[in-house]
């Protein structure tokens, strides 16, 4: 039986190729040396390596579920003003860096999963007002794990839904849509939980 894989894409001209990697152990886990770590785990948190060099100081990991643990930690003790940072990085969904390629391979894929990358021009111009509106009343981007909400019309009524929630509110459960990503994230690198 093949062990469980995690593909790599790489962009060859106008193909991508992908090549398949093992997950890792828990052993190989704890066996990876501090830089080996970060560059792992660098965009388990969108563009923000920062909290891969934090939770490779926490190594080694008793579990998966402690290393996911100690990202959502990490999240929860930063002050306000630095979650803020880390909402603002998130790209817009079906924004102008999906129509310029300037997503993270993470993004990417979870973007495709759920055919943002193939809306058709009315779906995309309504999520894209959605996401102004959005982003002019809280200030950073609309967050959702798109790979839970599964479904476009999902997106759509969560972002319509979210609009109306305080700025408190709305940082509480955009800060817990980037735990669910960053713990999906991390499902694709390791073996299990």
């Amino acid at each position: 039986m093949e062990p469980a894989m995690r593909y790599k894409s790489i962009f060859d001209g106008p193909k991508i190729i992908r090549f398949r990697r093992p997950k890792l152990s828990l052993q190989q886990l704890n066996e990876l040396t501090p830089g080996e770590f970060h560059k792992t785990f660098e965009n388990v948190i969108e563009c923000w390596p920062e909290a891969a060099i934090f939770c490779s100081a926490l190594l080694p990991f008793k579990s998966f579920v402690t290393l996911v643990a100690a990202f959502e930690n990490y999240l929860e003790r930063l002050p306000a003003d630095t979650k803020l940072k880390i909402l603002r990085l998130y790209p817009d969904l079906a924004g102008k860096m999906l129509d310029t390629n300037q997503l993270s391979e993470d993004s990417s894929n979870e973007h495709a999963s759920v055919g943002l990358d193939n809306l058709s021009p009315e779906d995309k111009r309504t999520l894209t007002d959605l996401n102004e509106s959005y982003k002019a009343k809280f200030g950073f981007p609309f967050v959702v794990c798109v790979r839970e909400a599964s479904k476009f019309e999902v997106i759509l009524r969560s972002v319509s839904e979210r609009i109306h929630h305080t700025a408190e509110q709305e940082l509480a459960i955009a800060l817990g849509e980037v735990k669910k990503i960053c713990r999906l994230r991390i499902l694709q690198v390791v073996d299990n939980l």
